[in-house]
């Protein structure tokens, strides 16, 4: 019995070292700049339907305090990318040169995921109505994210405050390389540490 729990450990601090690196990895290799655009693999995507709060985009509470909806739109945005491998279906590219995609991890979708929980809308304009309309609807009746006080339309508060793509990016695309040649300097290491170590 005791040679046999000494087994499971010997082969669970491997396989826990490789889940905790895969996920490690997941995170390094993806960037997230607001609540519906983010970097994956040098690549750079906006969620397609939907229309989340820019970055420095205030919201009100209900009481009709302000607070930085954009920013909890870009932290729910990022624990949602790190749930697990993200796979992005692109349709098309927008202005700024991003993949426009719809994207899924573990099978969800993340722009749903996002309005239904109510960090963003469901895109709306030029005679286009979004997928997402039902989820919008339920986010609001429910007064979730965003609904649970007031704010401007994220388009309505990017016509009043210009700026260019440049600020969306959280990191310089310089910093992005630097960090994505860690990480796969790091993996490396972690392969040859794993196959020289005795099993």
């Amino acid at each position: 019995m005791r040679a046999f729990r000494q087994m499971v450990r010997r082969a669970a601090l491997p396989a826990l070292a490789l889940v905790a690196f895969m996920s490690a990895a997941n995170a390094a290799s993806i960037s997230v700049a607001d609540g519906d655009s983010f970097r994956m693999n040098g690549e750079r995507y906006r969620l397609q339907d939907i229309d989340a709060p820019e970055l420095h985009q205030s919201c009100k509470d209900n009481a009709g305090r302000e607070w930085a909806c954009g920013r909890q739109a870009r932290e729910e945005l990022r624990g949602l990318l790190s749930q697990g491998a993200v796979s992005c279906q692109r349709i098309t590219r927008d202005r700024f040169g991003r993949f426009v995609a719809v994207c899924k991890t573990g099978g969800r979708d993340i722009g749903e995921a996002m309005v239904r929980n109510g960090w963003a809308t469901a895109y709306k304009g030029r005679g286009f109505t979004s997928r997402y309309v039902t989820a919008e609807t339920e986010a609001r009746a429910a007064r979730r994210g965003m609904w649970a006080g007031s704010f401007e339309t994220p388009r309505q508060w990017r016509s009043g405050h210009p700026r260019d793509d440049e600020r969306r990016e959280v990191l310089s695309r310089e910093t992005q390389d630097w960090i994505s040649q860690k990480a796969q300097a790091v993996s490396s290491w972690l392969r040859s540490l794993w196959a020289s170590s005795p099993r």
